[in-house]
């Protein structure tokens, strides 16, 4: 049994998911705080094997983009009320998914499906997953289960899993509250938080950043900073790994020009009656002459002329 919620949630008005507004809502609240939604909570916890720490510091620390609609999503997406109506008939109840997210502390959460959406009592998150098979709740990785901690710590009710798992079985298992681990998500969504607000360098998530993150988040200065000693073995290790690229993307071009030679107007290589390389003709891209169309209409050119952002090329001399 759940006792009564300590935590007193707001109910915001839901954009559309995965909209920028929708990722706003979820990047930082009406104080300009950082939040967090629950699917944030693996890589904060350091239990997502899709994103690090560093990368969630760093999506943090700039504008939420839009991602493109990945196939994995579309799954998800189209398979989401199927698994939710089951889940309906397991419980009961009517589970639908609800028009508002839910927002307490640093977390702005939405839920697949709740039962009441002023005042849920149930909650069910839908999952589909080509990666886990699912029998019990022991069978919930700890991914999910940081996500599902989340959700109940917003909500504070009994939250099931219903799941298409990798077996292509639906599996629907509650997940078990655990205090502990809620604890230690606020504790460390409020520190890691607040570092985020401070605009402060945080070492121990910077250390882990790639150079386009770290391009992103610090414009160029015309300065120069002494390099420590440590720096004249990474330069070697990068002007190897530039010349052992162009060796081997020379090596791939003689590897071409010869299986060329050996197929010339054939499309399929055998070997021992067995394909081993093909060769087919494709279409031809389609590409805009911009240097006539500049020529000839300047004003149209103008119009539709788009600048990306500035971005930094790193040279070793």
């Amino acid at each position: 049994m759940i006792t009564e919620n300590p935590v007193k949630y707001e109910r915001i008005p839901k954009p559309k998911h995965g909209s920028e507004d929708w990722l706003r809502l979820r990047w930082r609240d009406n104080d300009g705080r950082c939040t967090f939604g629950a699917s944030d909570a693996p890589a904060l916890m350091g239990a997502s094997p899709y994103s690090t720490r560093s990368d969630l510091f760093f999506d943090k620390s700039v504008d939420p983009m839009v991602e493109e609609d990945k196939p994995v999503f579309r799954r998800g997406n189209v398979l989401e009320p199927a698994l939710l109506e089951e889940a309906s008939h397991l419980l009961g109840v009517n589970v639908f998914t609800p028009s508002v997210m839910y927002r307490a502390g640093r977390f702005t959460i939405s839920k697949d499906g709740v039962d009441n959406e002023e005042c849920p009592t149930i909650g069910v998150e839908a999952k589909t997953t080509s990666r886990y098979s699912v029998h019990t709740a022991e069978d919930l990785p700890f991914e999910w289960r940081w996500q599902g901690w989340a959700q109940q710590s917003v909500l504070n009710v009994p939250l099931f899993f219903i799941v298409l798992d990798r077996d292509l079985r639906i599996s629907f298992v509650e997940l078990p509250r655990n205090q502990e681990a809620i604890d230690q998500l606020w504790a460390e969504a409020e520190r890691f938080g607040a570092l985020v607000d401070s605009g402060a360098r945080a070492d121990s998530e910077i250390n882990q950043f790639s150079a386009e993150q770290i391009s992103s988040l610090y414009r160029a200065a015309p300065t120069a900073v002494d390099l420590p000693e440590s720096a004249r073995a990474v330069l070697a290790n990068l002007r190897d790994a530039r010349e052992a690229k162009r060796q081997a993307e020379k090596q791939e071009t003689i590897a071409k020009d010869e299986l060329a030679r050996l197929l010339l107007e054939h499309e399929v290589g055998l070997l021992d009656g067995e394909q081993v390389v093909t060769w087919r003709e494709q279409p031809g891209k389609q590409t805009l002459d911009a240097k006539r169309l500049r020529t000839e209409l300047p004003e149209v050119y103008e119009n539709f002329l788009k600048f990306s952002e500035p971005f930094r090329v790193m040279r070793v001399k």
